[in-house]
């Protein structure tokens, strides 16, 4: 049995600073997606990240869901 992959990439948000010097990372709408996904068969395996800043924070993911393929004989 294989399996079917899709992808879903999403932009994190700059949350806010902190005295400290860092940045907060925000992201949003992942649970709709992955909910949403769930109904349609698809079962959530991770993310992945796609972009990082020279600062260290990432600003692009790869959410990533998988099914099996289904075999019409």
């Amino acid at each position: 049995m294989g399996y079917q992959y899709d992808f879903i990439r999403l932009e994190t948000e700059a949350g806010g600073y902190s005295l400290m010097g860092g940045v907060g990372i925000v992201l949003e709408g992942h649970q709709e997606i992955i909910r949403a996904h769930a109904a349609e068969g698809w079962r959530y395996c991770g993310c992945i990240p796609v972009k990082q800043r020279a600062e260290g924070y990432i600003t692009q993911v790869d959410l990533v869901f998988e099914k099996p393929v289904v075999d019409e004989k």
